[in-house]
C-alpha cells in the first residue's frame, strides 16, 4: 500500500503517524509511505530523523475555516492544490490523517481525488479540525469512544485506539505484568512527571515546591521529569537548588525507557501520554492543562478517573500539599497502586497500530492483515475508582 500520512504540530499528534508507518512498513517491502506536515511543526525535525519522506504545505495553523482575510483563502487554495498534486504523484492509496490543522488539506485533497481516508482523534472531546474533516473521511479512529456523538458522522467512528510505537508496545508488556501484579512499596520508588512532548513549566514548578514534603514522606523517592526542551535550563538549576533526586530530561522518543522505571505518573491529560500510560499499566495524577481547545484534557482526564485509574487535580488554586498528599497516598498504599494501574491497563489498546493499518488496507482494496491479539492478556479484577480530588 502507497500510504499518506498528514500531520503533526505537536508529538501527541505526530507519534501516532510514526506508529503506524512503522507498522505498515513493517508488513513488507512493497509499502511505501509520505508524510505531509506543515511549516513549524514537530514533524520537520522528527520525520526525517526516522527516515521517511516529508513534505511541507502551506501551514494554516490558527484556523481553517471561517476565513476573513483574502490573503489566508489564497494560502489554503494554494495549500489543497500541493496536497493534491503530491497524492497523484505517490500515486497514493490512502491516507490517514492525524488531526489538528495540519491534517486539514491532505485530508480535503483525499476527499477530492477521491483516495479513501482514515481521520484519526486522539482527544475525548474531537478538535475543530476533526470535527469538519469527519464529514470528508471514509472511518474516523478514536481513542475514546466519547468522541463519537461529538462528530458529524459518529456511523464511521471506530473505536481503535491510539498508536503506539512497537518498541514502546514491546516494552511495555513486562511493566504492565509487574504494576498489575501485588507488589510491595518500593525502597526507592520513582516519580516520572511528564508535560508532554513539549514540557508543561506548572508541572516542572510544583515538583520543585512539593519535593520537600514528598522526601519527608518518602525519603528513597526518586523523580524524574521531562522539562521540555525551552525549560531545560530553568528545570535543572530549581532542581539543583532543591537538592531533588532524579534528573531532568528534555525531551526523548524513548519514553519507553522511563515507563519502564516509573512507578507513579504526574502528567498533563494529553492523549497520547494517556495511552503510553496505560500500555505500562501505571497509575496517575493528571493536572490537565486548562487553556486546550475546549478543555479537552479535563475530559480525557476523567475517562481515566472515572475508571478508576487515575486522580484527577485541577491547576486552579492547587496547593502543593493536597498534590504530595494523592501521590503519596498511591505510591504508599500498595493495594490502591495494583487497583489503579489494572485499570488503567483496561483502557489500553495495544495494537491500535495494527488495526489502523488493517482497515487502511481495507479501504484501499488491499488484503486486510489480521490483527494479532494482544500479547498481554486482561490482569486483575475489575478496577475500583480512585475518583475525582
Amino acid at each position: 500500500m502507497r500510504l499518506v500520512i498528514a500531520g503533526g504540530g505537536t508529538g501527541g499528534h505526530l507519534f501516532p503517524g510514526l506508529a503506524v508507518a512503522e507498522e505498515l512498513l513493517g508488513r513488507g517491502d512493497e509499502h511505501a509511505v509520505l508524510f505531509l506536515g506543515a511549516h513549524g511543526g514537530i514533524e520537520e525535525q522528527i520525520v526525517p530523523r526516522h527516515g521517511y519522506r516529508l513534505e511541507i504545505l502551506p501551514s494554516l495553523k490558527g484556523g481553517l475555516f471561517g476565513f476573513d482575510l483574502p490573503r489566508k483563502t489564497v494560502r489554503m487554495c494554494r495549500g489543497y492544490l500541493q496536497a493534491r498534486k503530491a497524492l497523484l504523484e505517490f500515486n497514493a492509496q490512502a491516507v490517514v490523517g492525524l488531526g489538528g490543522y495540519a491534517s486539514a488539506l491532505p485530508v480535503l485533497a483525499s476527499w477530492g481525488v477521491e483516495v479513501p481516508c482514515m481521520v484519526l482523534e486522539q482527544n475525548a472531546i474531537p478538535g475543530r479540525t476533526t470535527r469538519k474533516l469527519s464529514t470528508f473521511a471514509d472511518e474516523v479512529g478514536v481513542q475514546f469512544i466519547e468522541a463519537a456523538p461529538r462528530l458529524s458522522r459518529p456511523g464511521k467512528v471506530k473505536h481503535v485506539g491510539n498508536p503506539l510505537r512497537k518498541k514502546l508496545v514491546e516494552v511495555s508488556f513486562r511493566s504492565a505484568r509487574r504494576n498489575t501484579a501485588p507488589r510491595a512499596t518500593p525502597d526507592e520508588p520513582l516519580l516520572l512527571v511528564l508535560g508532554g512532548s513539549q514540557g508543561a513549566r506548572f508541572l516542572n514548578e510544583i515538583t520543585v515546591v512539593a519535593w520537600p514534603k514528598l522526601k519527608k514522606l518518602m525519603p528513597g523517592l526518586r523523580i524524574i521529569l521531562v522539562s521540555g526542551r525551552e525549560d531545560e535550563a530553568r528545570a535543572s538549576e530549581a532542581f539543583a537548588a532543591a537538592g531533588i533526586r532524579g534528573q531532568v530530561v528534555p525531551f526523548t522518543e524513548a519514553m519507553e525507557d522511563l515507563y519502564a522505571q516509573a512507578d507513579v505518573v504526574l502528567a498533563r491529560a494529553g492523549a497520547t501520554s494517556l495511552a503510553e500510560i496505560s500500555a505500562f499499566a501505571l497509575p496517575s495524577i493528571l493536572i490537565p492543562y486548562p487553556h486546550a481547545a475546549d478543555d479537552h484534557q479535563t475530559a480525557n482526564a476523567r475517562v481515566f478517573s472515572s475508571q478508576g485509574a487515575a486522580w484527577t487535580l485541577f491547576q486552579k488554586d492547587l496547593e502543593a500539599d493536597r498534590l504530595v498528599q494523592r501521590i503519596a497516598d498511591t505510591i504508599l498504599q500498595p493495594e490502591r497502586r495494583k487497583r489503579m494501574a489494572t485499570a488503567a491497563h483496561e483502557l489500553a489498546k495495544p495494537d491500535a497500530a495494527a488495526e489502523v493499518v488493517d482497515r487502511l488496507e481495507r479501504m484501499a482494496g488491499l488484503r486486510s492483515f489480521k490483527t494479532p491479539p494482544n500479547a498481554m492478556p486482561p490482569v486483575g479484577p475489575e478496577a475500583v475508582h480512585a475518583g475525582v480530588a
